[in-house]
């Protein structure tokens, strides 16, 4: 019997291993294919401009070409940096205190109607953004914030419903104890919203902050509808337009979009061990 079950053994950890190689193969071939864009970008970036266009690519230049970068800050301005990192950050805050109140009202108040509107609101989800640019813009444009600061970042602050669904699970999984001790010692929900609510989610709100700034830092479209002058144009905005004007110039271009990447690879290094600790401990019950 047990010379029987030595070799089933033996073929189902060989099927095991086999398993695993192609998983792993498959994986490696779907991280070289996204690597290679990215190499052949830093590596265009750092060349002169002959080198820039040899085919068969030569991907490490020589000389390197820092002087590059310099340039393309310089053609990019740092007015389009600023802009971009203030419309990010107002939008992570703004859009942070709206989804945690909305998320802590659906998860700890008691109103008519309270499962049926959270379900509606999560509904708008499934519209495509573009179908509400319209209506937003006409909104705008009647309140005079077109070209503005204001006009560019207030229509996104309510837009979401992924935020408000994900601290709702999350706000759910804390012990309703905590909040009846607290109402004993005379806190109101603000407080208890605040002071315990919001610490203790710094995974969920870390995770969702890390989310919404790589969508608000590569947002496009609605900058673009909103904004008329350069002294507003966010970095998407100023590529858009240098894209045309350095056509011929392939290695400042990359520099440029090099550049513009490097906050969020900053960014998502910082974040990145969030993600699933964030999204895990919100659960989906409820």
């Amino acid at each position: 019997m047990s010379a029987m079950t030595r070799p089933v053994g033996g073929r189902v950890r060989l099927a095991a291993i086999l398993n695993g190689a192609v998983i792993y193969g498959l994986l490696a071939v779907g991280a070289f294919t996204m690597i290679v864009p990215f190499a052949y970008m830093l590596s265009t970036s750092l060349k002169t401009g002959q080198q820039a266009y040899l085919f068969p690519p030569e991907w490490l230049p020589d000389p390197f070409v820092l002087a590059n970068y310099a340039e393309a800050l310089e053609i990019l301005s740092p007015r389009a940096f600023f802009n971009s990192i203030f419309f990010t950050v107002s939008i992570v805050l703004g859009q942070g205190l709206v989804t945690t109140m909305g998320g802590y009202a659906f998860a700890r108040l008691r109103f008519p109607a309270r499962e049926r509107l959270f379900l509606a609101y999560i509904g708008t989800m499934m519209i495509p953004g573009q179908v509400t640019i319209i209506p937003a813009y006409i909104v705008v444009v009647w309140l005079g914030w077109q070209d503005s600061y204001q006009g560019l970042i207030v229509p996104i602050l309510a837009s979401g419903a992924f935020g408000t669904f994900l601290f709702r699970q999350f706000f759910k999984q804390i012990p309703e104890e905590l909040a009846d001790a607290a109402r004993i010692d005379g806190a109101n929900h603000w407080t208890i919203y605040w002071r315990i609510f919001m610490p203790l989610s710094k995974p969920a709100i870390t995770a969702y902050s890390v989310i919404t700034a790589l969508t608000a830092w590569n947002m496009f479209l609605w900058p673009i509808i909103i904004v008329q002058s350069r002294e507003l144009w966010v970095l998407t905005m100023a590529l858009n337009i240098l894209q045309g004007q350095l056509g011929g110039q392939l290695q400042l271009l990359m520099a440029a979009v090099s550049l513009t990447m490097l906050p969020l690879f900053v960014l998502y290094l910082f974040g990145q061990r969030f993600f699933v600790q964030g999204v895990t401990m919100s659960g989906l019950k409820g």
